[in-house]
């Protein structure tokens, strides 16, 4: 027996009550679904159609496809909503979940402005046990639950954050910082890149920050970085691992023994303050360097952070959260300078030192 328009509805709604901010309600005496008050679906129970509200570009490509209808009740079309007549699973689940996002779009849009407008206020509660979720619950269908939580109470103010903290280390470390509050500049993105390593899971169960000196960006480029968990913060600095000239240069930088004496001189004392050293990458030295030397800590290591942790401040959910991240990273500032500056210092060029190392 073919499923009714009703019944395929009502299958279709009932696991999108997993996110709180969905909500039954009514528009015009039909059943309908809200996203944090937004309509985003309803069923019209005279057709048995399902309704959805879409951008009004995305209704016409839908109904040019001959795949919905207009939605005109009483004569007056509706331009962002579609009608779609034929119940089919596919096809609704589908255009559920997209009308839910576009919801959520516009929800976020309207944070990003208040939250533009305000400043940085801290990160939500709500948000940061979101993360804490998302470590025991990495699926898509946890972060679907929590896609607005997640844009209201940590991407957003994130950007903020970067926006507050940036003058301040720029003042206490390094004019050339560079602090750019968006995904692809200080911020990272919270989905994986799951083409290249199936085995990860979806998503970063944290929030990742970088603040680096260089025109490369941070993953080229010596950085401080930050990150949050659901409990605690990482605060450090460092470089991701190097290679060709640039590897080059900075093993030639390493032969300083007065340069070396400097890196070590400073890495120690964050070590000993409870900063850790991230692991080697190499087994052993490269070829000319004295295993039981100061240099050959970092010649095993092609590139490598110093990060400390910290439970939650009381200040993670309060605009204080930037003076106290700051002083915090500001220790880190002569190990970031020494990275940017080790190129710059290097006794041998670059192209002629690459010719010489393996």
């Amino acid at each position: 027996m073919a499923i009714t328009g009703e019944d395929l509805f009502w299958e279709l709604v009932e696991p999108m009550y997993a996110d709180p901010a969905v909500q039954r309600s009514t528009m015009m005496g039909l059943p309908c679904v809200r996203l944090h008050g937004r309509f985003f679906a309803s069923l019209d129970r005279r057709s048995g159609a399902l309704l959805v509200k879409l951008p009004a570009d995305r209704v016409r490509q839908i109904i040019s496809a001959g795949d919905g209808e207009e939605f005109a009740p009483a004569g007056r079309v509706f331009r962002e909503w579609v009608a779609l007549p034929r119940p089919d699973r596919g096809q609704w689940r589908r255009l559920l979940a997209e009308a839910r996002d576009h919801a959520a779009d516009a929800d976020g849009a309207d944070i990003a402005d208040h939250t533009r407008a305000q400043g940085f206020q801290g990160f939500g509660g709500g948000g940061l046990a979101f993360l804490a979720e998302l470590e025991r619950d990495n699926t898509k269908r946890c972060f679907g639950a929590h896609r607005v939580v997640y844009r209201r109470e940590l991407l957003e103010p994130a950007k903020a954050f970067v926006a507050a903290l940036g003058p301040q280390l720029q003042q206490r470390v390094s004019a050339g910082l560079r602090a750019e509050p968006r995904v692809g500049g200080s911020l990272f993105r919270i989905a994986n890149d799951l083409r290249f390593a199936r085995e990860q899971p979806p998503y970063k169960p944290h929030l990742d920050f970088a603040f680096w000196q260089g025109p490369n960006g941070p993953r080229r480029d010596p950085a401080l970085i930050l990150r949050i968990t659901g409990a605690e913060v990482l605060v450090g600095c460092g470089v991701m691992p190097r290679t060709g000239a640039a590897l080059a240069v900075y093993r030639t930088a390493l032969r300083d023994p007065t340069a070396v004496a400097d890196l070590d001189r400073h890495v120690s004392a964050l070590v000993a303050e409870g900063a850790e050293l991230s692991e080697p990458t190499r087994r052993r030295p490269p070829a000319g360097f004295d295993p039981t030397g100061a240099a050959a800590r970092f010649a095993v290591r092609d590139g490598w952070h110093v990060t400390r942790r910290y439970p939650h401040p009381a200040e993670i959910t309060t605009a204080a959260l930037a003076g106290w991240c700051a002083d915090r990273l500001a220790p880190f500032g002569p190990v970031l300078l020494w990275l940017t500056r080790a190129p710059e210092t290097s006794p041998a060029g670059s192209h002629a030192a690459a010719g010489t190392e393996r």
